[in-house]
């Protein structure tokens, strides 16, 4: 199914696994009943689209099917719902994440959210189901720490519970999709970026890498959508993966960007002695 690209709209897939809820979600949203509702996994094949007015803003809804495991996904009707659910991910600005509160969080969860960040869309993650449990407190907690843990690149909102069945519209969620949308676009002032960065140095200094310690010059965004900094110095190149990582954490910090990732790009300057080294030998 081709889907019709429309400017100026949050548009949001609504993704997980099949039966975890997301065409109840879907419906209950739209305030219409859209999308086939079915305890049988695979019933959502096409994905549906509703355009919704929440706080002024225009949203384009999808409901995707559900996505399997590699392993479960050789039919042609798997196939298909898989290559749809992925090109609602590619065409969403921000991805409604829903997982179940009586489940556990699989590795086709963790896969399928890590293939979101690294795509530079939003994530919201949706614990559904919460009626069919007694210690939500503990299951979300639980989630909480996965998240961390696993996708410690990027700072993302603890996850909402919800019961898609006797659900009001979740004014919550897309208050939080509207805030992610906003950062996603913003250019930072260069600045303010430098500021940043340079608090960040200080406050922790940059290993030394062969009796040498990299120096950060600059820094400077140059895309948006996905957010992307490139960080000039001399031999930035070889700032361990482990204080890049310190690096990115403390920029989405203090500069309170959350719910996606961010990239950086570390480039060198050439170093001023090679060229005479060359012709000493």
């Amino acid at each position: 199914m081709d889907i019709p690209l429309i400017k100026k709209v949050i548009t949001v897939a609504i993704v997980g696994k099949p039966n975890v809820g997301k065409s109840t979600f879907f419906n209950k949203v739209a305030k219409k009943e859209i999308s086939p509702i079915s305890e049988i996994p695979g019933t959502t094949k096409d994905i549906f689209i509703e355009e919704i007015t929440f706080k002024n803003r225009k949203f384009r809804v999808i409901d995707s099917g559900g996505l399997k495991r590699k392993a479960k996904s050789k039919s042609d009707d798997q196939q298909y719902i898989t290559k749809e659910s992925l090109k609602a991910i590619e065409l969403s600005d921000i991805v409604f994440f829903m997982i179940e509160a009586d489940k556990d969080f699989t590795k086709t969860d963790k896969q399928i959210c890590r293939l979101v960040l690294d795509k530079g869309k939003g994530l919201i993650f949706i614990v559904n189901k919460i009626d069919l449990v007694d210690e939500l407190k503990k299951i979300k907690d639980e989630y909480v720490y996965n998240i961390k843990n696993l996708f410690s690149d990027a700072i993302l909102d603890k996850p909402y519970s919800i019961c898609a069945l006797n659900l009001d519209f979740p004014s919550n969620i897309f208050s939080a999709a509207i805030s992610i949308y906003k950062n996603l676009k913003n250019h930072y002032d260069n600045k303010i970026l430098n500021s940043t960065l340079k608090s960040i140095v200080e406050q922790n200094k940059i290993p030394i890498y062969s009796r040498f310690r990299p120096k950060i010059k600059y820094i400077k965004q140059v895309s948006s959508r996905p957010i992307i900094f490139k960080i000039f110095g001399n031999q930035v190149n070889k700032i361990s993966l482990d204080y890049q990582k310190y690096i990115l954490k403390n920029l989405c910090k203090k500069l309170n960007i959350r719910g996606f990732k961010i990239f950086l790009k570390f480039i060198s300057s050439e170093n001023p002695f090679q060229s005479k080294n060359k012709k000493k030998y």
